[in-house]
């Protein structure tokens, strides 16, 4: 079982970045996983371990590498949120996991919008520098792949619609290492470039069909060390139509070092529309035929 700091749940109120309301005044998802952190760094925080005296004292990392979340019901840009981190069982014993619960209230009454877990790995690629707290004793890993068993470097990129970039210093931290925020970023714009890519895009679809994205389950697991404007290539897929609402997708990504390729973080996402606007606003969209067959394509 993983150790933690206490097993007491922290909580935190928050709104959504007006910057994540890009149809109307609803609230992408990546918004969601954004007030999951929060609350997850608010509880080291209240312990005298954020992120901050961690690095300056002992120069350990404290750094987000996995959140699996569910997200029942959506958040608009005006909302107060209501998030809740508790100490959960879970992964390694290098790592911390929490299950996090985001609340909106709607008529009076608390509604769940986000359910899931996010885990906590302590990273320092130099050494502990510093006074180090007990809690974290023997608990600290000289990078992200430290937290699971050497896996073989695999021979290729998976196949699939392929996006790379240049990593940029918005998406990493402590001035090398891409973040996970960074790779939630990554997920959701590998999905706007695919759906572009097979010609039914964010645009056409709202234009021509009134309907807007929704997703109601995201994932992402970092697995090793990705840096500062190294390459990264995002492969991305969808694997299933689900009831002819929804779509699964799944995100790989690599960097390519000393002539190896090196598999830095998976995803996955659950995706489909909604009605944007007019009587019928927020209602699920049925995928016709055509919307299925051009999500189901699969790139040489």
């Amino acid at each position: 079982m993983t150790v933690l700091l206490d097993a007491h749940p922290t909580t935190y109120r928050g709104r959504p970045r007006y910057e994540g309301a890009n149809i109307g005044t609803w609230v992408g998802f990546k918004q969601f996983v954004y007030l999951a952190e929060d609350a997850v760094l608010q509880y080291y925080r209240d312990r005298g371990t954020g992120p901050g005296q961690l690095f300056h004292g002992a120069g350990v990392q404290l750094s987000i590498v996995e959140h699996s979340v569910r997200l029942p019901g959506p958040v608009f840009v005006d909302d107060e949120v209501h998030a809740e981190a508790t100490p959960a069982p879970g992964g390694n014993d290098a790592e911390d996991t929490f299950a996090v619960t985001l609340t909106v209230e709607r008529h009076g009454q608390p509604v769940p919008v986000l359910k899931g877990k996010v885990r906590v790995a302590f990273v320092a690629p130099t050494g502990v520098t510093g006074k180090l707290p007990a809690e974290l004793a023997g608990r600290v890993v000289p990078g992200v792949a430290a937290l699971r068993p050497p896996a073989e470097p695999p021979a290729a990129f998976r196949p699939g619609f392929r996006w790379s970039e240049t990593i940029p210093y918005p998406h990493c931290q402590f001035s090398d290492r891409i973040q996970h925020s960074g790779y939630v970023r990554d997920l959701e714009e590998v999905v706007h470039r695919y759906l572009a890519e097979r010609g039914i895009s964010i645009r056409r679809m709202l234009t021509e069909r009134n309907w807007i994205p929704a997703v109601t389950r995201s994932q992402v697991r970092l697995l090793a060390d990705a840096h500062l404007e190294e390459e990264l290539h995002i492969v991305f897929t969808v694997d299933d139509i689900v009831k002819d609402v929804m779509f699964s997708g799944r995100m790989d990504c690599y960097v390519v070092r000393d002539g190896r390729i090196v598999h830095t973080a998976t995803g996955s996402i659950t995706h489909g529309y909604g009605v944007a606007s007019g009587p019928d606003a927020g209602q699920v969209a049925v995928m016709d035929p055509q919307t299925q067959a051009a999500l189901l394509w699969s790139a040489p």
